[in-house]
């Protein structure tokens, strides 16, 4: 079989694959959509966490440097 012909199909098969997962219940859309809000929630809330956490280092880092510059 020429190399054509295993491309062409492997994208059919990739093709069908992705119209079969597209085409989902409407229960299953809701729950996946509860599954995708959560895990927005968490992203957000780890992007938070990380961003004080680095504020609270700057600031411990300009403060220890501006010690360091009075003494």
């Amino acid at each position: 079989m020429s190399i054509e012909k295993k491309s062409l199909i492997s994208t059919l098969k990739t093709t069908k694959k992705a119209n079969v997962a597209s085409t989902v219940t409407p229960e299953a859309s809701s729950k996946i959509s509860k599954i995708h809000k959560i895990h927005k929630v968490t992203k957000v809330a780890k992007v938070a966490k990380v961003s004080k956490v680095a504020k609270v280092a700057k600031v411990a880092k300009v403060s220890k440097l501006a010690k360091r510059a009075r003494a």
